[in-house]
């Protein structure tokens, strides 16, 4: 007896059941793709716009490309000119258009210390015009932590270059300072010496000094007493003589010892 035959109702229409999955299948993946591509903004009108660099280090394709913190495009290729430089060019949505203009800026950062490298689009003036298709926007790198720490070393050689001289200037005078010490050292001690000498001198000459001068005025005075008392020079000298002031001599000439005028 067979097992399955051509009238079984379980094999009737297979075909067309068959084709009726596929066809769920194959719409079921278009519609997710295309819900992707909605989410993803594939099928949002872009404008490409371009800037030129001379290294495109640290620059992939399929970056994302952000104005104000928000994602407004991506970066479509990469190229290299015949000058050696490269040329990459972006993808914006037009919706975020209207705030890239002529005077805007793009630039390439981190986000954050490890995060991922984007390209910043400052938002333009609105007194200046609106970029066109495929026109060039100015472009400039952040400074990275190695270029900021080469800078840096730049600016702080000559600092670097004095420091290293006047560390060796120490060195000289530390080395010589034994050597400075012992001559100073010497020139006190001559310098006390030479103290100490005078203060003998002065301690035992002085004196004597002092002394014989007194000695010598004395001497001086009792000459002088005697040539007084001699018979020629006595006769000579008018002694003085005694006499009592007036009560009141104030204004007169009258001598001392005379009678006041009545």
């Amino acid at each position: 007896m067979a097992i399955l035959q051509d009238d079984d109702a379980r094999f009737q229409h297979l075909n067309r059941k068959l084709g009726i999955f596929l066809l769920i299948a194959a719409a079921g993946i278009v519609l997710t793709l295309i819900s992707i591509g909605i989410e993803q903004k594939l099928f949002t009108p872009k404008t490409r716009i371009f800037f030129v660099t001379d290294s495109g280090r640290d620059i992939v394709q399929g970056m994302a490309v952000k104005l104000s913190g928000f994602n407004i495009g991506k970066v479509k290729r990469l190229e290299l000119s015949e000058q050696a430089r490269v040329r990459v060019t972006l993808e914006i949505n037009d919706e975020y258009m209207k705030w890239v203009r002529k005077d805007s800026k793009a630039k390439l950062l981190k986000e954050g210390v490890i995060g991922d490298n984007v390209i910043e689009v400052e938002p333009g003036k609105e007194a200046s015009p609106a970029l066109a298709k495929d026109s060039e926007i100015a472009f400039e790198r952040e400074m990275g932590m190695g270029q900021v720490v080469g800078d840096l070393y730049e600016d702080l050689k000559p600092l670097i270059k004095d420091l290293r001289s006047a560390v060796h200037h120490a060195d000289v005078l530390l080395t010589d300072l034994p050597g400075t010490r012992a001559r100073l050292d010497a020139v006190l001690g001559s310098a006390q010496r030479n103290f100490t000498s005078l203060e003998k001198v002065t301690a035992s000459e002085l004196p004597a000094a002092v002394r014989g001068g007194r000695e010598v005025v004395e001497n001086s005075k009792k000459v002088v007493d005697s040539l007084s008392r001699t018979w020629p020079i006595s006769n000579n000298v008018e002694q003085p003589k005694a006499g009592v002031l007036p009560l009141d001599s104030y204004g007169t000439d009258a001598p001392v010892g005379a009678a006041p005028k009545k």
